[in-house]
């Protein structure tokens, strides 16, 4: 006997009432159903209300003071009841309508602050240390003395300038510059860096003929930076002519501003100096800008007594740490000076910034900073040329080309986009906070009274 045929129906699913019945016990369902009868009925409530009126969420009328209020519904007939309003009443000048104990107390206190706060201050509070211990005020105003460093700083500074002549000339810059790019070896083991050939033997004879001679680093150094000096040779030279007027930056805060700097981690030591980026690599960092040529550094690294950290001189935290007349001298915002390969000047950032938060174009950005390598180039090219043609006796020679010049280039639209993101969520600033949260709270502060 075959079984019997199956059915091409579908099982019906099963409804909420059913899987309400398989999983809930008879009074669970019919409190389930008495809850939702409740809340129909009082939806559905047939009691007549006037215009006007608003309904409460379980079906009653809401409180008007105009008819529940005696004082305020006296008043409306033209007589005065010598009571106070209802506890609802917005016009009771304990409650303000509010049953809530806790909101009652919260509105004390904000009104409270709000008195404290505008409220100017007085004479006598202006600058005072009346909310902290003698000691810390004493503390505070006590006279600081320099960190030592500065006292050798001013002997060096004093010795210099007592010497009527240094012992390295202006002059032989041009020279040590071409006879390092004449020898063969060292040009090939500089063929692949990212600044040109001419700033890194300029580099190279800073750091034999000045920096190891501790007497003439602070008669060549102002404020962190150094000019490629011109000759009377340049015009000979198309190497050195093309760097003349640039800036090589040795970034070195203890040596040079004689300045204490706690490790910005762990705040429990300061830090000590170990090495530069060119001492070690021959690498020079670039700070990128729209007023010429890139600037190229020397940056010392830092490192830590105590957790062995290393860090830049040129970081975003060292520059926000240090005194204001200090930082200046590094041209770099501490917001934008991120953890890249390159800076941007502060020149550039300022006029970024204008144009970012408008028209949030990166690419124009990217485009000022090669066009301002670009024009001067074409400078250099005339003034090189020009003054072969009006000296005829001068021995002029082909001038370098671009690509023998500079290996590395500003960044692109969307690496700025993204340094300004950072740099706007950085707070690595002098009141350490980003300008994110900054606006933010502007923007919290604005009311909508007159």
């Amino acid at each position: 006997m075959s079984p019997p045929p199956l059915s091409r129906q579908q099982p019906r699913p099963l409804s909420v009432l059913d899987q309400n019945r398989a999983t809930m016990g008879p009074q669970s369902q019919n409190r389930m159903s008495l809850e939702s009868r409740t809340h129909q009925i009082q939806a559905n409530s047939h009691k007549k209300r006037k215009s006007g009126q608003q309904l409460t969420l379980f079906g009653g009328t809401a409180f008007d003071p105009d008819s529940d209020c005696e004082v305020c519904k006296g008043r409306l007939a033209g007589r005065t009841v010598h009571r106070t309003h209802h506890k609802l009443c917005p016009n009771n000048r304990r409650t303000k309508g509010i049953t809530s104990e806790a909101t009652l107390q919260q509105i004390k206190i904000d009104e409270s602050l709000k008195k404290h706060f505008n409220m100017p201050l007085t004479e006598a509070e202006k600058g005072s240390s009346w909310h902290i211990t003698k000691e810390a005020g004493e503390a505070f105003f006590a006279v600081r003395n320099p960190p030592t460093n500065i006292a050798k700083i001013v002997a060096a500074t004093k010795a210099t300038t007592t010497t009527t002549k240094p012992t390295f000339l202006v002059e032989n810059f041009c020279k040590e510059v071409m006879c390092k790019l004449n020898h063969q070896p060292v040009v090939d083991s500089h063929a692949n860096h990212w600044a040109p050939l001419a700033m890194l033997a300029f580099a190279s004879v800073v750091v034999e003929k000045i920096i190891r001679d501790k007497t003439l680093i602070y008669e060549y150094f102002k404020n962190l930076a150094m000019h490629v000096p011109p000759t009377k040779d340049m015009h000979d030279n198309p190497h050195y002519h093309s760097i003349v007027g640039q800036k090589l930056l040795l970034v070195d805060w203890i040596k040079l501003h004689g300045l204490d700097i706690k490790c910005p981690d762990c705040h429990g030591a300061n830090l000590v100096n170990d090495r530069t980026n060119f001492s070690k690599n021959k690498l020079l960092f670039p700070i990128f800008g729209i007023e010429g040529p890139p600037t190229w550094c020397m940056v010392m690294s830092m490192t830590c007594p105590r957790c062995k950290r290393r860090h830049m001189a040129n970081d975003g935290k060292i520059l926000s740490q240090i005194p204001a007349h200090a930082a200046v001298a590094y041209p770099v915002e501490s917001k934008y000076a991120l953890a890249k390969n390159c800076h941007i000047s502060r020149e550039a950032t300022q006029v970024f910034d204008v144009l970012m938060t408008t028209y949030d174009n990166g690419d124009l950005c990217s485009r000022l900073l090669f066009n301002a390598i670009n024009r001067a180039y074409l400078e250099r090219v005339t003034s090189y040329y020009s003054y072969g043609k009006e000296f005829s006796g001068s021995a002029n020679c082909e001038y370098i080309e671009d690509a023998e010049c500079i290996r590395t280039y500003p960044p692109l639209g969307d690496a700025v986009r993204d340094a300004y993101d950072e740099a706007s969520n950085s707070i690595h600033t002098p009141w350490k906070l980003s300008d994110h949260d900054r606006h933010v709270r502007e923007i919290q502060s604005v009311n909508c009274g007159k």
